[in-house]
């Protein structure tokens, strides 16, 4: 439990452990159901992607589907870098727009520890507060380094 006092839901770790094994979905975005638990929002269909605009066409799919709330984000980073090494990894978005409630704001950002806590292993993290922010080239080239 958060400090917050709002709970994960378990089948948000059994999704991430399915995208992360299994490539189940491009990416997954969740949020907070009565201030009490995390759930899963939206998911993204399966996409596997070996390219960059490929990828990007994917990210930006989901950029247009982020409004105004806050929310956290699973997103599967999968392209080819210049070497014609092939990368694939998964990407914690915390997506708090700047023009959301201010309460919102502050349970979110005391429960993104919670949440990250149920994707065990996960080793990218990027936050964004507004569309500006979700720049895929800048986040593809961070994972390039991590990969």
């Amino acid at each position: 439990m958060s400090m917050s006092g709002i709970e994960v839901d378990p089948e948000v770790a059994t999704l991430f452990n399915n995208m992360k094994l299994r490539s189940t979905n491009k990416y997954a975005t969740f949020r907070i159901k009565e201030k009490k638990i995390v759930i899963v929002d939206e998911l993204g269909e399966p996409c596997k992607t070996e390219d960059k605009e490929k990828d990007k066409e994917c990210f930006d799919e989901l950029k247009e589907k982020l409004k105004k709330e806050p929310r956290y984000v699973l997103y599967d980073f999968g392209f080819t870098n210049k070497e014609g090494r092939k990368i694939g990894k998964l990407a914690f978005i915390f997506w708090c727009p700047e023009d959301s409630k201010i309460g919102d704001k502050m349970i979110y950002a005391s429960t993104k520890d919670t949440v990250k806590k149920a994707f065990t292993g996960i080793g990218l993290e990027f936050q964004a507060n507004d569309a500006g922010d979700m720049d895929y080239n800048e986040f593809q080239m961070e994972v390039e380094k991590k990969a």
